[in-house]
């Protein structure tokens, strides 16, 4: 309950860059874990990992956790003591990966100003061959990374059991 409301109270201080006004519901995390499990393996990134709705359900592949809200940061130290947290802007964490990976993106793209900055840095990562995949989910119904050239792109998955539904892309 005390990760619901501290995501309500971020929400309503930043709605653009929070997305919803409650964390990703299980059966969305489960979807993004079985979309992974569909993938290749790799080292795995998840950008804005906020209080770890999806992170409980992909911590066993060990991913590498990036948060800007330090307040979401610290929960997540607390709640994933395994996982490496970096508290730090994502498009600046991303331009330093020098290594192939995955991303599960868990901000919805739909209304989040920071989307143009996302676009060209995750097409310059795919097209050097360092970004091997990615999942993200969003509220929309239209492909929230149309502008990458990604080789396969597909939705894979419609989940009405969270708040708001929502669609899990996946690329490749």
């Amino acid at each position: 309950m005390r990760n619901k409301i501290l995501f309500l109270k971020k929400y309503l201080k930043a709605p653009q860059s929070i997305g919803s006004v409650m964390p990703s519901s299980e059966f969305l995390a489960k979807a993004i874990f079985k979309s992974i499990k569909e993938l290749d393996e790799a080292v795995i990134i998840e950008i804005g990992a906020g209080t770890g709705a999806i992170t409980k359900h992909i911590s066993s592949l060990n991913p590498l956790l990036v948060e800007i809200d330090s307040e979401f940061c610290e929960l997540l130290r607390q709640q994933y003591p395994h996982l490496k947290t970096i508290n730090s802007c994502a498009i600046e964490q991303l331009k330093k990966v020098d290594q192939q990976f995955g991303l599960v993106l868990s901000i919805p793209l739909i209304n989040n100003p920071f989307k143009s900055s996302f676009i060209p840095i995750i097409e310059s990562l795919y097209s050097r061959g360092l970004l091997l995949w990615c999942v993200l989910y969003t509220y929309g119904l239209n492909d929230p990374l149309g502008e990458v050239n990604f080789h396969n792109k597909a939705r894979k998955r419609f989940v009405i059991k969270n708040i708001p539904p929502a669609s899990v892309w996946v690329y490749s």
